[in-house]
């Protein structure tokens, strides 16, 4: 199943988020078994239909997920694993790990680790624009390489937010 096709919107990584939701509420209200237990024959379908749209939806509403989704389906549909070879992210990655780190133990200053997070922020920012470039020009290998980045930025800052 095509989510995007599913939502009626275009298949892209800048996608309208307004467009998205009503069109969750649309599907909602025609597929949520609660909306359906008059038909109740077909409340296994309703209940399947329902759990796909909301993994749709929650893998189109954001951001990483959804660039994980295009490229996975245009490109490594075989493989789960992501690997970086890019040794000076991967420095970046650990300095910025062991800034953090020095900051929360050795100083606990919020105002430093907050300054650290929003650069984290801005250069996911980046990495954003840098991967719907490379998902509208089909450039899967180099879509998938920025993905890496995005996924090692946001876990730290699901650690640390």
């Amino acid at each position: 199943m095509n989510y995007f096709k599913l939502f009626n919107i275009e298949e892209k990584f800048k996608i309208n988020y307004k467009t998205l939701s009503k069109e969750f509420y649309k599907l909602q209200i025609k597929f949520h078994p609660d909306k359906n237990i008059k038909q109740s024959k077909n409340i296994k379908n309703f209940i399947q239909k329902s759990i796909i749209i909301n993994n749709a939806y929650n893998i189109l509403k954001n951001p990483i997920k959804r660039a994980e989704y295009i490229i996975r389906k245009n490109y490594s549909k075989k493989t789960n694993k992501y690997h970086i070879y890019d040794h000076k992210f991967l420095l970046y990655y650990f300095n910025l790990n062991n800034k953090i780190e020095e900051t929360n133990k050795k100083f606990n200053n919020k105002k430093k680790l907050k300054k650290i997070l929003k650069e984290i922020k801005k250069n996911k920012l980046k990495y954003y624009e840098k991967i719907n470039i490379y998902i509208k020009k089909k450039q899967w290998k180099k879509s998938e390489k920025i993905l890496i980045k995005l996924k090692f930025l946001q876990k730290i800052l699901n650690k640390y937010l």
